[in-house]
């Protein structure tokens, strides 16, 4: 009897795999012996766990990592002299952290034949968010940042607005690959954690085609709440912190709750039916990962880039050579909006689609 159960059980879910991964060949949810509303109850629910699993692994994780770094009281120093070329084309090649697992991904994702739709949501979310990031960063780059190391570039740059001269062609063109190369690789890593290897949690589509269009912006008061409140404690650390440089105003910590926060005040409801949260748990950790280490232990160190004090909250890693609190926080946000983001439009193109 047992081994029967099993069977069923694991046939069951194999179908269930198999509607999720060939969404226009999905069936609806009669089909399966389910009614509509036990099938959405049963999404929400996992739903809600498994974003609870996510925000305790980062929690389990941030509270050593934060207590080890507070006993560094001294930090660490910039490589001083830049004369000597300590890394000759550094910031280019460091490029190569999100082209190579691109390229690999793209490769896969290339050679999927399944689901053009997917792929299309794919590739409009990657181009409107690097177009985004990259008029972001020709208006307030040489506001936030500074690129005092020219020799760990190609020598090239684009135009950008300075609030001292007007528009300076001084953002070097490593600066465009920041953005496009980083929010492909979140995509796709995201994607093949969704299609792949979190595969067996991916989310059915077929309940997309229910979307009327009047719901694809949908408020989301808690995100907003989350927003002000975590804008006005940076404000107030900045203002009031016995150790940070009080001057100026946190314009990039307010750009990062912007950021993180206003696709998911517009869009959250309804692309967190669809988040594959161990999918994002994957994407979310990759790039954190690459974010300590690239600008923890290279950029910020041989001043590929550097930070503007005057415009953060000056909570800094003095581990990470003073690196500021705002560096790790714009991939998080950047990978909670880009995923949100894609499962909009992915929800947007599918809901204009019939069953073959």
């Amino acid at each position: 009897m047992r081994v029967g159960w099993f069977k069923k059980r694991w046939q069951l879910r194999a179908s269930g795999r198999s509607q999720s991964r060939h969404p226009m060949r999905a069936c609806q949810p009669e089909t399966m012996g389910l009614q509509p509303v036990t099938k959405i109850t049963m999404k929400t629910k996992r739903l809600t766990t498994d974003f609870k699993v996510l925000v305790g692994m980062i929690v389990v994780l941030a509270i050593p990592f934060a207590l080890t770094l507070m006993t560094i009281k001294e930090q660490r120093p910039l490589v001083a002299d830049l004369n000597v070329n300590p890394s000759p084309y550094g910031y280019t090649w460091s490029l190569t952290l999100f082209i190579v697992p691109g390229l690999v991904l793209a490769v896969w994702q290339a050679l999927r034949k399944e689901n053009p739709i997917q792929k299309k949501a794919f590739w409009i979310t990657a181009s409107l968010l690097a177009g985004c990031g990259v008029l972001l960063d020709v208006f307030f780059g040489l506001t936030f940042f500074s690129f005092e190391n020219h020799q760990a570039t190609l020598g090239t740059t684009f135009w950008g607005f300075s609030p001292a001269g007007g528009l300076k062609k001084s953002l070097p063109i490593e600066e465009l690959g920041f953005y496009f190369f980083g929010i492909v690789a979140v995509l796709l890593v995201y994607v093949w954690g969704d299609e792949f290897w979190f595969g067996a949690y991916n989310a059915d589509d077929a309940p997309r085609r229910g979307t009327r269009l009047g719901q694809m912006i949908t408020i989301h008061p808690s995100s907003a709440i989350f927003g002000m409140v975590i804008f006005a404690l940076g404000w107030l650390y900045k203002c009031y912190a016995p150790h940070a440089p009080h001057e100026g105003f946190p314009g990039y910590f307010l750009f990062l709750t912007a950021v993180g926060t206003i696709p998911s005040i517009l869009f959250f409801p309804v692309a967190s039916p669809y988040i594959n949260w161990r999918a994002f748990s994957l994407a979310f950790f990759f790039i954190l990962l690459v974010s300590l280490f690239w600008e923890g232990t290279l950029a910020v160190p041989y001043q590929w880039w550097g930070y503007q004090p005057r415009h953060m909250i000056g909570l800094t890693i003095n581990g990470f050579s003073g690196l500021p609190l705002e560096a790790p926080l714009l991939w998080m946000g950047i990978t909670w909006a880009t995923i949100i983001v894609y499962e909009t439009i992915y929800t947007l193109l599918y809901r204009n689609t019939s069953e073959i």
